[in-house]
């Protein structure tokens, strides 16, 4: 995975220089590499914890606990910081690439789950669907209906 990480020349990656990785220290790759998936699917995770504050009403202008209360949105932000910090600590402490998603994806997910169990929301966290995942689901099964009544019209005729 490495190799084709510093070896695609396209722009579906971001490369930070190495911590230490200077001319003369001899490192075969002086980057540190960010693949375009380490932040697209985190990014859609924080995405959706965005949704489900504002579906609770935390999207801002609620009651004064409210505002002193971290939305889901910032306990997700803060935890993609610290999986990349622990993913760039890793990779400085073993001196190799790591992948990044081994570090991000706990702590977005132990955040998230952390963070509805000390506010007594972990059923609605688990059980959340977002307004336009049910359009979606609604529309599909629309659709499934009505290709269903057309096979049946089909058999009649």
């Amino acid at each position: 995975m490495l190799t084709v990480a510093t070896q695609i020349e396209a722009p579906a990656k971001f490369l930070w220089a190495a911590v230490g990785a200077g001319a003369d220290a001899g490192v075969r790759y002086p980057f540190s590499v960010l693949g375009l998936g380490d932040v697209v699917v985190p990014g859609a995770f924080v995405g959706l914890l965005r949704e489900l504050d504002k579906e609770q009403g935390r999207a801002g202008g609620g009651s004064e606990e409210e505002a002193r209360e971290a939305s889901y949105f910032q306990v997700g932000l803060g935890a993609y910081a610290a999986g990349l910090l622990s993913t760039f600590a890793a990779n400085y402490l073993t001196k190799s690439g790591q992948p990044a998603l081994v570090y991000i994806v706990p702590s977005l997910l132990l955040s998230a789950v952390a963070t509805a169990a000390s506010r007594g929301e972990l059923p609605s966290l688990l059980e959340f669907e977002s307004p336009r995942a049910a359009a979606a689901k609604a529309s599909r099964d629309a659709w499934r209906e009505e290709k269903k009544r057309e096979r049946e019209e089909k058999r009649r005729t």
